[in-house]
């Protein structure tokens, strides 16, 4: 029986985390390799109506309904898409996941991270990343990119630097000693993070199936 992969791209907005999954969604359809690529919240009925409530700027919503509403979405992605992926032995390919909760609740909300960290425990029902990819970005070069993409910013967007530095400040705690976790330099360009992103998944990939 075929393994599959659950690989998870995270880090902060304008890191380049769409536009690298969007290249390694492209690479791997091209080699006829099973994939499946979904984003968070979202990449479910249910969760892309999460989604817009969630982004959605007229929304005041509590540090703790926030987090609730990310849980329920990502429930119902794994049960939905994730798990069955892995079971017909796809790559998937994750624009977020558990991750990006501990940073933003417990980093930027300041929520109970013991709290925080076994209600995703739940959520995910057994489902943890084979390897996950963190692009960094100075935050300099985020307010660039920012201002050249000219989006109207989300809800989560409109927050201020201080939560976006303590976002950041914990994504760098949660990454020290991961060995599942690569973090990759955004600043290098485009193609060598592809390169390098590509590189970590194929080896990733060879191992499970040695396993």
């Amino acid at each position: 029986m075929r393994r599959g992969c659950f690989v998870v791209i995270e880090g902060l907005d304008a890191s380049g985390k769409s536009t690298l999954v969007r290249d390694l969604t492209n690479a791997y359809r091209r080699e006829g390799h099973p994939l499946t690529t979904v984003r968070e919240p979202g990449g479910t009925r249910l969760s892309e109506q999460v989604r817009r409530i969630l982004l959605d700027t007229h929304d005041n919503l509590t540090a703790q309904a926030e987090l609730f509403l990310y849980l329920a979405s990502r429930s119902q992605l794994v049960e939905e898409v994730i798990r069955p992926a892995l079971k017909r032995g796809d790559l998937v390919l994750s624009d977020r996941f558990s991750l990006s909760t501990l940073a933003y609740q417990i980093g930027g909300r300041g929520l109970p991270a013991r709290d925080v960290i076994s209600a995703d425990r739940l959520a995910r029902n057994g489902i943890k990343p084979d390897l996950t990819i963190m692009l960094t970005v100075t935050e300099a070069e985020a307010r660039r990119r920012k201002s050249k993409a000219r989006l109207e910013p989300d809800r989560m967007e409109r927050e201020s630097q201080t939560f976006f530095r303590n976002v950041r400040a914990e994504y760098r705690r949660r990454s020290v000693n991961q060995r599942r976790l690569c973090v990759i330099d955004s600043a290098i360009g485009i193609d060598r993070v592809f390169q390098e992103a590509k590189s970590q998944i194929d080896r990733r990939i060879r191992q499970g199936q040695h396993v």
